[in-house]
């Protein structure tokens, strides 16, 4: 596939010898918009759970039972399917020295260390690799994210973030930081439009031992009122790499 090829030649430049693109996204959440299905495009695999660990001269495709017939249909010809976990990555470079590189912000350390051997040389990149091959428009929904109403809840957010910081200082931590959507939907009584299947505003939390709340999320999405509703919190884009600049 002529996209393989272009991958491969990014291998080069960034000194690996292979390159891991996971279903999820940087939310890692259960569904992902088709923009960012980087591993449909590169693979043509369509399932919900997997990923791909393309090298120089081969290209593996790992899959749990559900998806092993599915993937052999989809891509059997460009990729070799690989049903979990009867096998993983270790099974096909225990003895062998190599370089993976992969984007850190859709793996977390769990994922690496369970599927893959820690004397490995993983590199970590600033720009995801499907990005750089993969020429798309990303087209938004522009819907608000809203607020539940009282009856509808167990307990009010302030009690919530209450609860956060008892546990922080119980572990004499400074900072609380959320990265699962779902969580801070529960954790502020929030909605949103921003998956397909599920009412949930895409977006990370960080919080400190004195109560300031940072919202990292698309800040089209907060409306005057939200604001207004949630006066304390700050909010900044989704990409919470800059709050530690």
């Amino acid at each position: 596939m002529e996209k393989i090829t272009k991958l491969k030649q990014e291998f080069e430049i960034e000194s690996i010898d292979g390159y891991l693109v996971p279903k999820n996204d940087k939310f890692l959440g259960e569904y992902i918009p088709e923009y960012n299905d980087r591993l449909k495009y590169i693979s043509e695999f369509s399932g919900s759970f997997g990923f791909a660990l393309i090298l120089k001269n081969k290209n593996y495709l790992f899959v749990d039972g559900r998806y092993t017939l599915q993937a052999k249909k989809q891509c059997g010809k460009s990729f070799t399917v690989i049903t979990l976990p009867s096998k993983t990555p270790f099974n096909f470079l225990k003895n062998r020295k190599v370089s993976i590189g992969y984007d850190p912000k859709l793996f977390t350390k769990n994922t690496l260390s369970y599927f893959f051997n820690k004397k490995w040389d993983f590199k970590p990149l600033n720009l995801n690799l499907i990005d750089k091959i993969w020429k798309r428009k990303i087209k938004k929904n522009t819907d608000k994210f809203y607020i539940l109403p009282n009856n509808s809840v167990g307990d009010n957010y302030d009690n919530k973030i209450n609860r956060v910081i008892k546990n922080l200082k119980s572990k004499k931590a400074d900072f609380q930081f959320i990265s699962a959507s779902e969580n801070n939907a529960w954790l502020l009584n929030i909605r949103g439009s921003d998956t397909k299947y599920s009412p949930i505003p895409l977006g990370y939390i960080l919080i400190n031992r004195n109560k300031e709340v940072n919202f990292f999320c698309d800040l089209k999405k907060i409306s005057n009122s939200f604001r207004k509703y949630f006066s304390k919190v700050k909010y900044f884009l989704n990409e919470f790499e800059i709050f530690f600049k």
